[in-house]
């Protein structure tokens, strides 16, 4: 007489609905990653295009030597935000020539659903077309006599 089996040759409901739930589970997982990866991606991008057009409107407001023009700001137009309208305000230092730097960037995009934004970058930059002589006479003064007495002290 043949051996009877038991039955079992198949998955029972209660294992196929937990591989089930496993593997949806886990499509959701890489979905997610995946949809997090193109957003960082697109960030990525669209931080790369401001930084160039930064790159644009600094090099275009510095290379101006007159204070006055300096001072009236002027309008670039960017390769991915439009046009821009930039403005210096500066303010000098205790070391002659060196200014410290204020640039504003308001950043006017081609799609006006966008709205207009705004970037603003501190830094120093030596400028000596940009200094009254006389003052920089008296500030070259002071940093001589400030280096002599720092000599000085060190050499007691």
């Amino acid at each position: 007489m043949p051996a009877r089996t038991s039955g079992r040759g198949g998955f029972t409901l209660l294992e196929v609905l937990v591989a089930l739930g496993l593997f949806f589970m886990s499509v959701t997982f890489f979905s997610m990653a995946y949809l997090n990866t193109l957003n960082a991606m697109a960030s990525v991008r669209v931080n790369q295009g401001l930084e160039q057009d930064l790159a644009i409107i600094r090099r275009q407001a510095l290379l101006l030597s007159d204070v006055e023009e300096v001072e009236e700001g002027g309008d670039v137009i960017t390769g991915q935000h439009g046009t821009a309208r930039w403005r210096i305000e500066y303010e000098p230092t205790k070391v002659a020539d060196l200014f410290f730097v204020r640039l504003s960037v308001e950043l006017e995009p081609e799609d006006e659903e966008q709205g207009v934004s705004e970037a603003v970058e501190e830094f120093y930059l030596t400028r000596p077309t940009w200094s009254d002589p006389v003052e920089r006479d008296e500030l070259r003064t002071q940093t001589r006599e400030r280096l002599l007495d720092r000599q000085r002290n060190l050499n007691r």
